[in-house]
This record gives C-alpha cells, structure tokens and sequence, in this order.
C-alpha cells in the first residue's frame, strides 16, 4: 500500500534535490556575487534587514570558540568585515538563519535573471502529485530559509511547481537535528507527529523526528554522503520517491 502518513515532510538537499546543484552551482553563485551584491544594495533597507541579523548572529558567535571567527565591526571597515563574516560562515557551512536569509536573496536575483535554475530529480514530481492525489499534505524542512526554498521550486527546471507545497520550514522552527522542530512543525500544521513522514538523507536528522513521534526515512540518492549500515539499519533507505507508492 502507498505510504500511510497523511503529512510528506521534505528535507531538500539530498533528498529531493541532488548535493552538487547545491555544492556546485548556489554556493558558488553566491561567492561569486556576494561582493558586486553587497554592494549595489548597501545603505538601503532590504539588505539592512539581513545585516541586522548577520550582526545579531555575530554578536552570538562571539561568545562562542568557533574556529576562526570574523567578527562585524562598525565604521570605515563595516562592510568589509560583513563580506568576511558571510565568507567565513560559509566556509564552515553554517547553517545559521542570518546567512541561509541573506543568501536566498542573492540567489532570488540569480533565478530571476535566468542565471539559475533549481534542479529535482525526475522522480520528484510525478510521485509528490501522485500523493496529493491521495489525500497527502507535502511540506519542506529545510536548513535554507523559507525563500531560498520557494525560489527553488518557483524557478526550477520543470517551471514554477510552488503550488505542490503547502508551506516551507527552515531553521526558525529549530536546528533539523533538534527534536523540538519537529514537534513545533506538528503544531504549526496542527497534526500529531504520528500523521507526518519525513524524509531525509541524514541520519541524526531522521533519528531526532523519530524521537518526536514522527515516522521517517532515508534517500540515497548519488552524491549523498554514504550511510552508516549499522546506524541506519532500522530506517527505510530508498532510491527514489517511487517506493512511496510501492504495495
């Protein structure tokens, strides 16, 4: 029988999107516009709310003894050290809602003009629309802020398919390996984390909403980081989407 759950929670990277379009081609985006960006908005008030939440986060850090941590400095070399502390973080791949906000809004820019296009793995589509077919509610988790991941599927390779989710998450409903997110998505969507599936490719992820009450399972999709057999061993591990639908 298809999957019983009447929630699908969706981890992107990894699981419904390949690592490298994200490795490979948005990071690097940013990168590569993160300078001409900063500084085409700078003064105005639409950049000023992501660098107000770059400065909270950097105020945070340094407190902490993160390795190599820039701060953000005010005066003459105020923009630059904001340059340096977005390097810096995404360096270590941080996963802070500061950074994930400020870089949805370069990569907005990039989808408009063409330059980007999100990837979805061919599975994707047809059995997410198979699902709603089916009575199922589809919502994304993911570490990118709720806009990065709107523009992903507003402008992907298939066209805009925004209208197969219901909502987005990211990291304002908590750390993805915090059990605590997962039971605040099932009170944001008013079900009981019995009702939701979330798929995953990462391991601590699907061990903390299994700990909330959730189902879960694992994509090994290629270019996934290998799963510990052990560890993963009580989990479901697909190949695709497909086996959603799967007698």
């Amino acid at each position: 029988m298809p999957v019983q759950e009447t929630v699908i929670l969706l981890d992107i990277e990894g699981t419904i999107t390949s690592i490298s379009f994200v490795k490979d081609t948005l990071f690097p985006y940013v990168t590569n516009n993160l300078v001409n960006y900063i500084n085409k908005l700078w003064g105005k008030e639409k950049l000023e709310i992501d660098l107000e939440l770059l400065r909270e986060q950097a105020a945070i850090d340094s407190n902490s003894e993160l390795e190599g941590f820039v701060p953000i400095v005010s005066g003459d070399n105020a923009k630059q050290s904001i340059i340096d502390n977005i390097r810096w973080q995404m360096s270590i791949d941080r996963k802070t809602t500061a950074l994930k906000q400020l870089q949805g809004h370069i990569w907005k820019e990039g989808y408009e003009n063409g330059v980007l296009k999100g990837h979805l793995y061919e599975d994707v589509l047809p059995v997410l629309n198979k699902l709603i077919k089916l009575g199922k509610r589809i919502y994304t988790y993911s570490s990118g802020s709720t806009n990065a991941q709107e523009y992903l599927f507003q402008y992907s390779m298939y066209g805009d398919v925004s209208n197969v989710f219901i909502k987005y998450f990211d990291t304002k409903m908590g750390p993805k390996n915090s059990v605590t997110s997962y039971t605040n998505i099932a009170n944001d969507i008013g079900v009981n984390c019995g009702d939701i599936l979330f798929l995953t490719d990462i391991l601590t992820e699907a061990e903390a909403a299994i700990k909330a009450g959730c189902n879960s399972a694992l994509l090994e999709r290629p270019g996934n980081a290998p799963l510990d057999p052990e560890k993963s061993s009580t989990f479901k591990i697909m190949k695709t989407l497909n086996e959603l639908l799967e007698n």
